[in-house]
């Protein structure tokens, strides 16, 4: 017996009844071998009422057999421990990227999704859209377990941190076009600092892809002031304006922190509030409390450079002026004991001069012996190079008729005259024939 008007698995009403006579097909309904549905349809449809009965809700348990896709979905399940149930869980990647780090397994979490059913296996899983900890567990723990890290590497050591120049031309900044810090950072500079350049790169500052914007910000604007001084930056402000962690989070993560820390400009780094701190501004040079405040630490202050140049000034006139009076002084002094200084003087020059008269024929006699021993000796060395001495000894030299010494056969030609120097005088001579050795 069946109850007329009873509604189906699939949302269509049950009539009770046989088949139409006149050979209309079954309901797809599976209520009947006739009517039998496929699997996948069963599938379909249980998800289909499941997603409408439930709809979103959070779910409370402990986190277990944690597995990250190569496609970057995360899989896991949920447990209670209390009554040994668990339930499969899955976060897409497209909501993964705002999780700061993976929990660690029997870590008690809270996740909000929606129960449905894996049509393609028929499995019952919960799809997960958010995973949160008490207060800021994850965002916490994630935090710490990077700046434990960086530590430990030495980079929040405060020797590493490099000082900024007093007088800087030029200033890098990296934000979003889009936000309020460009417009506070550059309106502090202008008015600080009218005479500085300043270069701005446009970056996101939040969201996915937003810390790999970051790090490409920086090493593009790094790369810029690496060409030549007509380009070379004094330091470069990262900032951006206030926001929740979740928006904040791409400055604690590791590759826009390894950007900071790794640029050759020093870095001022202002991210949100006071109150927020990243660990892009632990490891940055400096760190500032706005965007407003790391523009001033960047640039002098105008109005305070004329006053201390102003006071300055009148330090050196001031100065030049003790300077003037001391040596007037001196002089005053220097005139009133001149005379029996001059005396002195004299008498000090006389006897010197008495000295230098008694030494100077001895000493004159000196040089003259040092100068003839010398002289000696240079006479020595040309005598033994001299070509004349080599002519004594029965040698002869053969010259052209311009007086051009002759010492290859080459020089010699078939009649060619030439003259031979030879111990008393000269002696006049033809080539009769020139032989070569082979």
């Amino acid at each position: 017996m069946t109850v007329s008007g009873q509604t189906s698995l699939f949302g269509e009403k049950d009539t009770g009844g046989e088949p139409d006579v006149g050979g209309s097909p079954p309901t797809r309904d599976g209520r009947s071998r006739e009517g039998a549905v496929t699997v996948s349809e069963l599938n379909e449809a249980a998800r289909g009422t499941l997603e409408a009965r439930f709809g979103n809700l959070w779910v409370r348990g402990e986190v277990a057999n944690w597995r990250v896709s190569p496609a970057g979905h995360r899989y896991f399940s949920l447990r209670d421990q209390d009554r040994d149930a668990s339930v499969a869980c899955v976060l897409f990647r497209g909501d993964a990227w705002r999780l700061p780090t993976d929990p660690d397994a029997g870590m008690e979490v809270f996740v909000q999704g929606r129960p449905t059913v894996y049509a393609a296996q028929g499995r019952f899983q919960l799809r997960v859209r958010t995973i949160e900890m008490a207060g800021e567990g994850l965002w916490r723990i994630a935090f710490e377990r990077l700046r434990r890290r960086l530590v430990a590497e030495g980079l929040l050591a405060t020797e590493r941190k490099r000082p900024l120049p007093g007088f800087p031309r030029r200033i890098g900044v990296v934000t979003s076009r889009k936000g309020a810090a460009l417009h506070d950072v550059i309106t502090v500079l202008r008015r600080r600092a009218p005479w500085v350049d300043v270069v701005v790169r446009h970056c996101r500052v939040q969201g996915e892809g937003a810390a790999l914007e970051v790090r490409d910000a920086l090493r593009r604007v790094a790369e810029w002031s690496s060409q030549g001084p007509a380009t070379s930056l004094d330091a470069i402000i990262l900032s951006r304006g206030g926001g929740s962690t979740e928006d904040l989070w791409c400055f604690n993560e590791e590759i826009a922190v390894r950007a900071v820390a790794e640029c050759p400009v020093p870095v001022i780094c202002a991210i949100g509030h006071e109150v927020d701190v990243t660990l892009c501004e632990l490891v940055a040079d400096v760190r500032a409390a706005t965007p407003s405040a790391a523009a001033e630490l960047a640039v002098p202050d105008i109005r305070r450079v004329r006053e201390s140049l102003d006071a300055t000034g009148r330090g050196l006139a001031q100065g030049l002026r003790r300077f003037v009076a001391r040596g007037r002084d001196r002089v005053d002094a220097i005139g009133r004991h001149l005379p029996a200084a001059a005396g002195h003087v004299r008498d000090v020059a006389r006897l010197r001069l008495q000295g230098v008269e008694k030494r100077m024929p001895l000493g004159i006699q000196a040089v003259f012996a040092r100068s003839r021993v010398r002289l000696a000796g240079f006479a020595a060395t040309l005598d033994a190079l001299s070509p004349l001495e080599t002519i004594a000894r029965g040698y002869a030299v053969a010259m052209d008729l311009e007086g051009r010494r002759l010492t290859r056969v080459e020089d010699y030609g078939a009649r060619k005259r030439f003259r031979l120097r030879v111990h008393g005088g000269r002696v006049e001579a033809t080539t009769d024939t020139v032989e070569r050795e082979t």
